[in-house]
């Protein structure tokens, strides 16, 4: 499967030093939380947005900025805050289980775009465009609280848990190109091999 190169696109140019990068971490077995702050650093570089972060989920849904890379002081530092787990309503944590969607906020026109990845009722893989609809209102405002004028989340998953949520956040409007969310998507699925590869490690060292 070779991803489709649009000549155009400086992203797919990148995505692939990006991806190797990553993965040479990974190889490398650094640990988690190295591999997880240089992977914030090489998204933002790659994406060219103001700030990007991870987020990891509590066992109680509530969760916390674990990495984040900032573009010139654009946004402020969300690094270390806890949100509660209402922050992230149940029908969009399920959405995220269910067909794992990756979902672009465009602040400006109030709307919402999700590409699933998953199909909900067969759990096929699809890539599907990406379709917008109006989003919650009071979450434009939370994120015109915070400075967002574009956002783009992609679930991290490690062994089928919802684990994390790789944020891209601009202090601009900008469109968001399916390469990009094919590169996030990429992405998070290296996260969840260093993240699974993190717990095998963890179990070694207690025994």
């Amino acid at each position: 499967m070779s991803p489709t190169a649009k000549p155009n696109s400086q992203v797919s140019l990148n995505q692939e030093s990006v991806l190797r990068r990553i993965t040479a971490r990974i190889r490398q077995s650094l640990e988690l939380e190295d591999i997880i702050t240089a992977t914030t650093a090489e998204v933002r570089a790659l994406l060219g947005t103001d700030r990007v972060m991870i987020y990891k989920f509590h066992p109680d849904g509530s969760g916390q900025v674990i990495a984040e890379s900032i573009y010139e002081n654009r946004l402020p530092s969300l690094l270390g805050l806890n949100f509660p787990a209402d922050d992230i309503p149940p029908q969009a944590r399920e959405l995220l289980v269910k067909s794992k969607v990756r979902s672009i906020v465009d602040v400006a026109t109030g709307m919402i775009g999700q590409s699933p990845v998953h199909d909900l009722e067969t759990g096929e893989l699809i890539s599907e465009d990406i379709c917008y609809r109006p989003v919650d209102s009071c979450h434009v405002e939370y994120l015109t609280a915070m400075g967002v004028k574009s956002s783009v989340v992609a679930p991290i998953f490690c062994q089928d848990e919802l684990w994390g949520l790789l944020v891209s956040h601009h202090s601009e409007n900008r469109t968001v190109s399916e390469d990009e969310l094919e590169a996030m998507q990429m992405i998070v699925d290296q996260l969840a091999v260093a993240i699974a590869q993190s717990h095998l490690e963890h179990h070694h060292h207690h025994h």
